[in-house]
Formats: structure tokens, C-alpha cells, sequence
């Protein structure tokens, strides 16, 4: 009898277990079930079982993956994949191979379950990868694990797609692809599911401010009030001293008095330290990014060389939780906000047309605004109280002052003078020379050199000197 009829004929660890603490299961198209069982203490996998039904190959495999992970540390029991079970049963035909991946997604999502609790790790100078699934991260989390790094991958599941677009990040996709090139390298992956802190830090915020007329920035949300809050505290208890991510931008120190800077990345067409400006002193003390002194192309490159699966994956560029771009209706359906229609007028009370709710406008938006005139028209603002929107010519959306409030200066001394920056009001704009004076703790006004726009309330305001970023608050 061939040693992978045996694991299906004389199946071993047979559940279901009813000790088990973690459970994980996944199905296949073909009808194939297995359900994988682990009872887990003090960090290792003391027992584990499972149940399957389907093909005699998806059974022998699951029969196969809960030998192989009984005994094993739950670091090590994050390393097994499909080619350890494959190994396992020796001569399964090659043609079957695809029936055990099912197990190792069982056993996936068991260890996903076990990591998103109170788990906790001895420290081991560990570095923690957060990995997105896309050629940076995982080149990031490759890169230091050959370079001899105790490297544990982790990839956030951040909420539920209906319809997941290719431009997106953190798609289910992404996840085993990051889960994939983890493996294959050799390292821990585990999964956090994070979709309740996500929903509560980045999802609702992101609804309220829509509501509230601003323009927010996800992706420096997620930063502030993921990255640098629930996964750094996740990184401790996983045993990890440092998280590195795959952003563009780079962080420097200490210095001789123990502080650290936030740079521009050497790539300026990929640089990402826009999206940076919250972090604190601390905050950078524990955080690497390793690619901001590479350019995309050498990044890429670099993936080839290693052989990475997703060498050639093409970059995501749409808000994650709204794939399709349309933000009014993402906003509506997780509210229940029923757009109320109003006048559109210009500065002077002039009224131009109907709006279709303000939730659907932008400041600086010119495209579907439904009126005629003889020079393009903007959306100068939103006037929430008398529901009216604003419009006028493109040379009235340019401002000298604005406000910024939730300010984090980033080297701050503690004096409170005016001090003279570089500042981005959007991500990818042109840096416009200012003078920043600070009126408390975390507000200031922002005056700049020449009048210049659109510039969004819910924007992100970042100051540079040269390269280096001084900090940001958000526009009001």
C-alpha cells in the first residue's frame, strides 16, 4: 500500500476534538471538507485532529497535517503549508497535490483564531513583517529573513469583500499570496483577524467624516490607528521587538540624544512618508522600512532574483474597503445616510442648480456637478448647516491660511514659536512654502508662502524641511 492511501485507509488524529481551543476549516468547489482541530498550551500544539470528507487525497492530507503539527510549537506549526504535508505522504501523485492545500488552510485558519486572542509569545528579537500580500511587503519580509532576521510574517484581515477588486490590497487573494511566499521562504505566517479594531479605527471614522463634509485620508488612518496602535501591541505579544512594513520612506536613529527621523524615501515617485506624519518617537523607534532606500524597479528586481511569486504583481491603488470607488454609496450602505438634495451656489448666494446630496462632493471637484457655464467650475466648499454647495472658478479654491488640528510634531523641542516647512496638503502634491504657527499642543495655523488649493478639510497636512518630515494634523 503507497504511504498516502494508508494516511486515507488508517487515518490518524481523527476528531473531532473536543479540547480543541482553535478550529479551522475550509471547503473546495469540488465538494472536498476538512476541518482541522488544535488543542494548544503554553504555545504549543499538544494535540491536534480533524475531520474531512471528499476525496481520498484531501482526507489522507488533513490526516497527514494534524500529525505533522501535534507536538510543534505554534511557531513552527505557522510554517507547515501544502509542500510539508505533500512531503509527508511521500508518494501522492502529483495530479492531487492541489487536494491537500485545503488543509493547510484549515490549518490557517485554526492558527488565525488562536493568534487574533490573547496570545503570548516569549521575546525572541523578532521582527514582525506586516505583509499586505504585494511585491513590497513580502520583498521586505524575504529580504530580512535571508539576511539571517528571525522574521515572523503577518497579514491583517481587515474586513469582508463582496466583490474584491485586482487594484485593492488585503483581499483574501492577498492573504494566502502573502501566506505563500512565507512559507516558501521559510518563515511563521499568521493571520490576525483585526476586522472589529479595523471597522471601529479606520471604517467608521472614514463614514463620520463624510458625513461630516471632510475628505479623509484612509490610508493615513489605518497608519495612526492600526499600525501604530493594535499592531504594535500585537507585536509585543507575538515576541517581536520591531515591526517592518513594505512603505517607501525611511526611518533613521537613534541619534546621539536617542531620536529618530522620518525621511523621504530615495524613490520621490513612490515615497510614502505622506502617510507617516502621526508617528511618534516611539512609534519609529519600533517600526523598519527597509525599501526606502530602494527604487520600485530595483524592488522589483530584487523579488525576481528571489524567486517571489508575486514578482510582477501590479501595485493596488484603490481604498481597500471601497473597491469600486464610489464612496457615497459605501458611506450610505454603512450608515443608512439618506443624501438630502439642495442648492448649488456660488460666493455670492447666486444658486446655479440642484446637488444630489452633499456626501457625493469634494472641495476641489469639478466633474458632476451638473451645471453650465462658460469656465470650468469647482466645489469650493461644503455648507453643511444650510446644506448649500459652494462653487466658483478654479483661482477661488486657492487659500493662504488653513487650520490643522490632531498635530504630532515629530522632533518637537517644546517651544511653540512659528517655524518655517514644506507642506503637502494632499498625498503626491506639490510641497508649497509656509510658515507654521503653532496655537496649542496639537493645533496650528498654516500660512503659506503663496495662495494655493484645493485644500480638503479631512486632508492631511504634512511638514517637510528638505527630506525630512517635520510632522502634520489634519485639515479643518
Amino acid at each position: 500500500m503507497t504511504k498516502w492511501l494508508d494516511y486515507f485507509k488508517n487515518s490518524r488524529f481523527v476528531g473531532p476534538l473536543e479540547s480543541a481551543g482553535a478550529v479551522g476549516q475550509a471547503g473546495g468547489g469540488c465538494g472536498d471538507v476538512v476541518r482541522i482541530y488544535l488543542e494548544i498550551a503554553e504555545n504549543t500544539v499538544t494535540q491536534a485532529a480533524f475531520l474531512a470528507s471528499g476525496c481520498p487525497a484531501a482526507i489522507a492530507g488533513a490526516s497527514a497535517c494534524a500529525e505533522i503539527v501535534t507536538g510543534l510549537p505554534v511557531v513552527e506549526a505557522a510554517k507547515v503549508g501544502a509542500g510539508a504535508i505533500v512531503e509527508r505522504l511521500a508518494d501522492l501523485p502529483f495530479e492531487r497535490h492541489n487536494c491537500v492545500e485545503l488543509s493547510a488552510t484549515a490549518l490557517g485558519s485554526a492558527l488565525e483564531k488562536y493568534a487574533s486572542a490573547d496570545i503570548s509569545l516569549p521575546g525572541a528579537d523578532r521582527i514582525l513583517v506586516a505583509m499586505s500580500g504585494g511585491v513590497d511587503s513580502s520583498t521586505t519580509a524575504v529580504k530580512l529573513h535571508r539576511d539571517g532576521h528571525n522574521v515572523m510574517g503577518i497579514t491583517l484581515r481587515l474586513h469582508d469583500y463582496a466583490q474584491p477588486s485586482p487594484r485593492a490590497c488585503c483581499t483574501p487573494a492577498d492573504i494566502d499570496d502573502a501566506r505563500s511566499v512565507a512559507l516558501k521562504a521559510g518563515f511563521p505566517h499568521l493571520v490576525l483577524d483585526m476586522r472589529a479594531e479595523f471597522k471601529l479605527e479606520v471604517i467608521d471614522r472614514f463614514c463620520r467624516a463624510y458625513l461630516a463634509g471632510r475628505t479623509p485620508n484612509p490610508c493615513v488612518e489605518c497608519n495612526r490607528n492600526m499600525r501604530f496602535t493594535h499592531l504594535l501591541d500585537k507585536a509585543g505579544a507575538l515576541g517581536a521587538s520591531r515591526v517592518a512594513t513594505g512603505h517607501y520612506a525611511r526611518i533613521l536613529g537613534p541619534d546621539t540624544s536617542g531620536k529618530y527621523e522620518l525621511r523621504r524615501a530615495i524613490d520621490r515617485a513612490k515615497d510614502q512618508s505622506y502617510m507617516f506624519w502621526a508617528a511618534s518617537q516611539i512609534v519609529l523607534s519600533k517600526m523598519m522600512a527597509p525599501l526606502g532606500e530602494l527604487r520600485k524597479e530595483e524592488v522589483r528586481a530584487l523579488a525576481a532574483g528571489l524567486g517571489l511569486p508575486v514578482a510582477d504583481k501590479p501595485d493596488s491603488q484603490d481604498v481597500c474597503f471601497v473597491p469600486d470607488g464610489d464612496y457615497a454609496t459605501f458611506v450610505q450602505r454603512k450608515t443608512g445616510h439618506t443624501p438630502l438634495p439642495g442648492p448649488i451656489v456660488d460666493a455670492h448666494g447666486a444658486v446655479w442648480g440642484e446637488h444630489k446630496g452633499l456626501i457625493n462632493y469634494t472641495v476641489g471637484q469639478r466633474k458632476g456637478l451638473r451645471v453650465s457655464a462658460m469656465q470650468p467650475l469647482y466645489v469650493l466648499r461644503l455648507d453643511m448647516e444650510k446644506n448649500h454647495l459652494i462653487i466658483g472658478r478654479k483661482s477661488e479654491l486657492a487659500q493662504k491660511r488653513f487650520a490643522v488640528t490632531e498635530m504630532n510634531l515629530i522632533n518637537a523641542t517644546g517651544e511653540a514659536g512659528p517655524f518655517a516647512a514644506d507642506v503637502m496638503t494632499r498625498y503626491n502634491s506639490d510641497p508649497k512654502p509656509a510658515v507654521i504657527h503653532q496655537t496649542s499642543e496639537d493645533t496650528a495655523v498654516v500660512e503659506l508662502k503663496e495662495p494655493s488649493g484645493p485644500i480638503a478639510p479631512g486632508q492631511s497636512a504634512v511638514f517637510y524641511a528638505g527630506d525630512l518630515v517635520l510632522g502634520g494634523g489634519i485639515i479643518t
